[in-house]
C-alpha cells in the first residue's frame, strides 16, 4: 500500500495547486476502493470546511500561496504498478481539467462527504474522518467500459467555483 505523499507526486508532475491535489487524493481513494475494495493509500483523510484533507500532505504545502503549482521538484520517484498507473491515469483523465475550487463544489456533493460532515454547520472546523467504504460509496458508478466517468465541469460549478 502507498501513502497519500507517494500518491501526490503522480499529481504533482502534472502540475496542481495544493487545493488540487487533496481533491485529486481523494478521488483516487474513493475511485479504487470502488473498484478494487480496498484502499488505494494508508493515510486517513479529513472533512475540513473546503472538502476532504490528507493532514500529511496538506503540512507539506500549506506553505504555499492560494492557488500556486507545487513545484515538480517536490514530487518523489515513485514507482507505481501498472493497476495503481492506469488507475491515477484515469483520475487525472476524468478530473484533471477541473480546478480545486471545482473539485471542492464536487466534493461537497459526495456522500463520504456529507456523512463526515453530519450535523457540522459549512463554515465549523473538524477533525471527522471521511469514511470510505461499501456504504458511502454507493453513488460512484464507473463507467460501460469499467473507467472513471469524466466530469463535465458544467454540472460541477457551484458555491465555491467562482473562489
Amino acid at each position: 500500500m502507498y501513502t497519500a505523499m507517494n500518491i501526490s507526486s503522480f499529481f504533482i508532475q502534472k502540475g496542481v495547486t495544493p487545493l488540487k491535489l487533496q481533491k485529486l487524493l481523494y478521488y483516487s481513494q474513493v475511485w479504487f476502493f470502488v473498484k478494487n475494495d480496498r484502499k488505494l493509500f494508508s493515510d486517513s483523510i479529513r472533512a475540513w470546511i473546503y472538502g476532504p484533507v490528507v493532514r500529511d500532505v496538506w503540512s507539506n504545502f500549506k506553505y504555499m500561496k492560494r492557488g500556486s503549482i507545487i513545484p515538480s521538484s517536490r514530487a518523489s520517484d515513485t514507482t507505481y504498478d501498472l493497476l495503481i498507473a492506469n488507475h491515477l491515469t484515469n483520475i487525472w483523465d476524468s478530473y484533471g481539467h477541473l480546478t480545486g475550487s471545482d473539485l471542492v463544489d464536487l466534493t461537497h456533493n459526495d456522500l463520504p462527504w456529507k456523512n463526515s460532515r453530519k450535523g457540522l454547520l459549512n463554515d465549523q472546523p473538524s477533525d471527522n474522518e471521511v469514511v470510505i467504504d461499501k456504504n458511502t460509496v454507493s453513488d460512484f458508478y464507473l463507467s460501460s467500459n469499467d473507467t472513471i466517468p469524466k466530469v463535465d465541469r458544467t454540472n460541477s460549478l457551484g458555491r465555491f467555483s467562482n473562489y
